[in-house]
């Protein structure tokens, strides 16, 4: 099936009902402004100043950006930090085109409860090898949003291993001590993701929100009304665009149950799930039963035990900023071609949705690594047995390698007339021509590995730039942490990131530090 990923980015026309727009009108407009949602700049100037930042949030009539991510260990993989990065970069670009105030802001998700995801963080160490740090806390903290998971004590000494672990420089200490520094001051899982992302980006425009804010749970009071007198509505919707993208050949992201809720509900301290079977609405993990009727009383007594699934977050989303655009990654471009139906039915503006750019981490160093190998980035997503087939074929180029490849020539040629003669006379060829392919390889396979300190060194070199570019076979951007590259390069790494990434081509950018 076709990717919408892909085909959004070329501005496929079979997607324009899906979307409020494409990336590129978005930057050939003058972005529409609007208010905040009441007492949202108030909420977010506090916050700001909480997380130890001095941004204050505008007043007045706005565009806005928004980007964001859930909370996770060392502020998880790098895409976390090319979204707000193309969030800072697309709302500079707007201000200075049109001359009206663009503010980005970055909404993290801590009432998310996907804990097991967000507890292991990737960094590239020392040994040019991928290393795994879990957070394992000793209170149970299953199904609990992660603005309530406790920051423990066990990790401060999992700081102090990620610094011994990754190449440090003059900036270690200092970036060590802030980790520290933060965790102490932190009130949660979530906030210190928020206080490292807050000091990332300190000298920036770039505002952050949290879920837990109670101004988010008030607008979300009609939203989260309307999935209750109308059960179902938004799943429904949700699902009815999705089939309409596989009827044009779309594979799609998202498939909601169908009896799940647009909504979590809070039960002792735990987000759980709702659904709606024979007229009640059922929370599963306990097995308790509610009419829309006790909902509904209780969304307007206790708002803050209510938060929207991630297709009612877009919404929510919406009613606190006036967006022009949002700035997800592939996953995200693709699933939010399955929310238009929402917007429309609220009667609100849906942004654009705007993908985030792509980055990869690279040195001098390791480019010449690269050439010496003979392979591009693109091919290290294949087996790591082809990689380094191909970079024993480049290591062994020479006098040798260049007499079996003209043999080889000559040969081939030769069974080639000898099969058309046989071919002629109607003899059978009696797989003449396999058997002595199959000797060549072997011959070019030996001669490739005839010097073994040569191959040792071809393996290692693949090794290492696999581990760099494509650990585990994804790339760089989705598995480490900025904290592998923080120690060595210090705070100024993530400006000089924010500047190199090419927010309008949407392939990847190559950042040589």
């Amino acid at each position: 099936m076709k990717s919408i990923y892909s085909a959004y980015v070329e501005d496929a026309q079979d997607l324009a009902p899906f979307y409020s727009g494409s990336p590129r009108s978005l930057l050939s407009s003058v972005p529409a402004v609007g208010p905040l949602y009441p007492g949202l700049a108030e909420s977010l100037t506090v916050y700001q100043g909480a997380l130890g930042g001095s941004a204050r949030a505008p007043v007045g009539d706005v565009s806005v950006i928004v980007t964001g991510q859930q909370p996770a260990l060392f502020t998880g993989p790098l895409y976390t930090i090319y979204k707000a990065a193309t969030a800072i970069r697309l709302a500079a670009r707007l201000s200075k085109a049109s001359g009206t105030p663009c503010v980005p802001v970055f909404w993290l998700a801590s009432d998310d409860h996907d804990f097991e995801e967000a507890r292991t963080a990737y960094a590239l160490t020392k040994q040019h090898a991928p290393m795994a740090f879990t957070y394992s806390p000793e209170r149970d903290v299953t199904s609990r949003a992660m603005y309530r998971v406790p920051v423990e004590s066990s990790l401060h000494a999992m700081v102090d291993a990620l610094a011994e672990a990754v190449p440090g420089s003059e900036f270690k200490d200092d970036v060590r001590a802030f980790l520290h520094s933060s965790l102490d001051e932190a009130t949660s899982f979530s906030d210190w993701t928020a206080r490292l992302l807050a000091r990332l980006f300190r000298d920036t425009p770039l505002l952050f929100f949290t879920t837990e804010l109670p101004v988010m749970r008030a607008a979300s009071v009609d939203i989260l009304a309307r999935e209750i007198a109308e059960p179902l509505w938004s799943s429904t919707r949700v699902n009815e665009s999705g089939a309409r993208l596989q009827s044009l050949g779309y594979e799609t992201q998202l498939a909601k149950g169908a009896t799940d809720c647009g909504f979590f509900l809070d039960i002792e301290g735990k987000r759980c799930k709702v659904v709606y079977e024979q007229r009640d609405f059922v929370v599963p993990a306990t097995g308790w039963r509610y009419t829309a009727d006790e909902l509904q009383h209780m969304l307007v007594a206790e708002p803050e035990r209510f938060s929207p699934n991630a297709a009612l977050r877009t919404v929510v989303q919406q009613r606190l900023f006036p967006a022009v655009a949002y700035v997800g990654g592939p996953g995200e471009v693709a699933y939010w071609g399955q929310f238009k139906a929402l917007f429309d039915d609220l009667q609100m503006r849906m942004p654009v949705v705007y993908p985030r750019a792509q980055g990869r981490i690279t040195t001098a160093k390791l480019n010449k690594l690269l050439h010496r190998c003979g392979v591009q980035v693109d091919e290290l997503l294949a087996p790591i047995e082809q990689i380094e087939e191909r970079a024993l074929r480049n290591a062994a180029a020479g006098p040798g390698m260049d007499a079996l490849a003209n043999c080889r020539r000559e040969i081939e040629r030769c069974l080639a007339e000898l099969e058309r003669k046989l071919s002629d006379a109607k003899a059978p060829s009696l797989g003449v021509r396999e058997r002595v392919i199959t000797e060549l390889d072997k011959a070019q396979r030996a001669l490739e590995r005839s010097d073994a300190t040569r191959v040792e060194t071809v393996k290692q070199n693949v090794a290492r730039i696999c581990n760099t570019f494509a650990p585990g076979r994804k790339p760089q951007e989705r598995v480490y942490t900025v904290f592998s590259y923080l120690f060595e390069h210090g705070w100024g790494l993530v400006p000089r990131l924010t500047e190199a990434i090419d927010i309008e081509s949407f392939a990847t950018s190559e950042i040589e530090l």
